[in-house]
């Protein structure tokens, strides 16, 4: 991304409110099964919801990443403070199902943990359907540190490496 290999065509950058219609529009254009994969739930319309979550991004506390394909968003990656311990954050990502199974969430989990990193976190939580075969697959080739399962998903913790001071 931004020019690097393996996908030098894709542009990464923090999410802008100018991204905000684009953002959504990614999430609109997802099947059904994608939507129940990213929010463990049917939702017929997610704009709502997803343009809620995006009005929270603050670049401190609130994050999101979006990949732009020219001037597509094509995937998006979140991390959100968890309140009770700042120096945790939850991650949640979703990829363009014209860009799934092509390596585009490997860079994408590995540039948001990144990015977290020099924001303090220190452990990223990703919460996974365990029928998402794709998603499961990404998450253990990382080498969480823990995981735990409650019924249909499990949740993963990745210690982070600190930033070089």
């Amino acid at each position: 991304m931004n020019g690097r290999e393996p996908f030098p065509e894709l542009t990464l950058r923090p999410f802008g409110h100018a991204d905000l219609e684009g953002t959504v529009a990614t999430f609109k254009r997802l099947s059904r099964q994608s939507l129940y994969r990213r929010f463990f739930t049917l939702m017929p319309d997610p704009s709502p919801f997803v343009a809620r979550h995006l009005e929270r991004v603050d670049h401190r506390d609130h994050q999101a990443l979006v990949v732009l394909d020219r001037h597509q968003v094509v995937a998006v990656a979140q991390w959100d403070r968890v309140p009770q311990s700042p120096e945790h954050a939850e991650l949640a990502m979703v990829v363009d199902e014209a860009w799934q199974h092509r390596g585009l969430g490997t860079a994408l989990a590995r540039a948001a943990a990144g990015d977290a990193r020099r924001h303090g976190v220190t452990a990223l939580t990703a919460s996974v359907l365990a029928e998402n075969r794709p998603a499961m697959r990404l998450v253990l080739r990382h080498h969480p540190t823990t995981a735990e399962a409650d019924g249909g998903q499990r949740t993963y913790r990745f210690a982070l490496d600190k930033p070089a001071a």
